[in-house]
């Protein structure tokens, strides 16, 4: 995710944030294997973001990486393919 950031020339910084940092934030997403970038609504319910949108979903930021995220996963040129698995019947 932070090299597809990179490509797409949004700013990466590394570092330890605050709580206050991430209630002040104007958007958070988490990653992981299932959930690809997941908007974050709120935290300690507060909602994320300013203004008529808080707390609504991605923002523009989120958007921009979840469609180079889709578009990276579905090239089949990235990536090693999984083997074939090919079910025994039980004796």
């Amino acid at each position: 995710v932070i090299e597809l950031a990179r490509q797409n020339s949004i700013e990466v910084i590394e570092r330890r944030i605050s709580l206050a940092e991430f209630h002040a934030a104007d958007e958070v997403f988490t990653t992981g294997t299932m959930g690809e970038l997941t908007p974050v609504r709120e935290i300690d319910a507060r909602p994320i973001g300013w203004g008529p949108h808080a707390g609504q979903g991605a923002g523009p930021v989120t958007r921009k990486l979840q469609a180079a995220y889709r578009a990276f996963r579905d090239d089949p040129t990235n990536g090693v393919p999984l083997p074939e698995f090919h079910a025994r019947a039980a004796l």
